[in-house]
């Protein structure tokens, strides 16, 4: 009889172990906490610094500022700075860092962009007030256009 009890409490066991870690693999770490923020984006301006070598360079920086709408409501502005990491013919690779203010606190952001391209997925790297420790990803959609988005996701 105590045999056939480890045999079941084995198989039990084993049972439960196996449930949980399907539920474990198929639930996400974090599920619910998730935080959506989708702002629109008013483009105020761009400026241009030539830093380097005279024309366009390694160095040169493009230093950018934005208003901020959430249903079509302005709630906050922004700043971004991108610097000329590499030139390989036409395409231009930069490095950005992002700066979002919003009444609930403050975002910061940074990616590699090709500049031109249209869609770019930054890092979010930090935050303050209600954004205080916040990761995941901030996604800008139709840059420089009169269509541009942020879609943002917080892990936390």
């Amino acid at each position: 009889m105590t045999e056939k009890k480890f045999v079941l409490s084995g198989t039990i066991g084993t049972v439960v172990l196996a449930v949980g870690a399907s539920l474990a693999l198929t639930v996400p770490a974090r599920a619910g906490s998730e935080r959506i923020v989708d702002l629109a984006i008013g483009n105020d301006g761009v400026v241009q610094s030539d830093v380097g070598a005279p024309g366009l360079s390694v160095g040169d920086e493009f230093v950018y500022s934005d208003t901020l709408f959430r249903d079509g409501r302005r709630v906050g502005e922004d700043g971004s700075s991108c610097q000329v990491a590499k030139l390989a013919g036409a395409q231009i690779t930069t490095n950005c860092v992002l700066s979002v203010r919003l009444p609930e606190g403050q975002l910061t952001a940074q990616s590699l962009w090709v500049k031109g391209t249209d869609t770019v997925r930054m890092a979010v790297t930090g935050g303050t007030g209600a954004y205080r420790g916040a990761t995941g990803e901030l996604t800008c959609n139709d840059i420089q256009t009169p269509r541009e988005t942020y879609h943002i996701v917080l892990d936390r």
